[in-house]
C-alpha cells in the first residue's frame, strides 16, 4: 500500500469516527466543500454543510447510537490525483444485530492542496433477494433466445 493509498483509507477511517461519535460535522468533513453525496435512499445532497445538515437530525434521532463498519474493497487511482473507492458498510444499532442491512458505497476522493477529500459519494443497499431474482429470471430469458434490451 502506497501513502496515498494510506492517506485515503485514513480519510475513510475519519469519516467511521464522525458517524460512530454521531457528529454530522466530523462525518462530513471529510468531503470537499462542493461534493455531491447520494444516501441508499437516493437523497442528494450537494455540498458539504448540505451534508452536514442531512445528517445532524439522523443522529440526533433515528441514528443515534448506531456504529458504522466500513471496509475499503478497492481503492483504484484513475489519476494520480483522483481515486475511486468501492467499500462495503453496515450500520449497526447494537453489537448483536445488524439493522441496516449491507450497503455498496462508491466514492471519488480527490488530492487537494492539503489532503485527499471524498468528493462524490453513491450508497446502494444490496438486495440479495433481489439479485437472486434478477438472475434466476435473466437466466430464463436467455435460455429461451430472449433479450433483455
Amino acid at each position: 500500500m502506497n501513502d496515498d493509498e494510506a492517506a485515503i483509507r485514513e480519510l475513510l477511517a475519519l469519516q467511521v469516527a464522525g458517524w460512530n461519535a454521531g457528529d454530522p460535522a466530523a462525518y462530513a468533513s471529510v468531503f470537499t466543500s462542493d461534493a455531491d453525496y447520494v444516501t441508499f435512499l437516493g437523497d442528494r445532497h450537494q455540498g458539504r454543510e448540505a451534508i452536514v445538515a442531512s445528517y445532524a437530525p439522523l443522529f440526533a434521532k433515528l441514528l443515534r447510537g448506531t456504529r458504522l463498519e466500513l471496509e475499503a474493497s478497492t481503492v483504484r487511482f484513475v489519476t494520480p490525483d483522483v481515486a475511486l473507492i468501492h467499500s462495503r458498510a453496515v450500520v449497526t444499532k447494537s453489537a448483536r444485530r445488524r439493522s441496516r442491512g449491507v450497503r455498496i458505497n462508491t466514492s471519488v476522493a480527490v488530492r487537494t492542496d492539503a489532503r485527499w477529500l471524498l468528493t462524490s459519494s453513491q450508497n446502494t443497499t444490496l438486495r440479495h433477494l433481489a439479485q437472486r431474482l434478477m438472475r434466476t429470471l435473466a437466466s430464463r430469458h436467455r435460455d429461451t433466445g430472449g433479450s433483455l434490451a
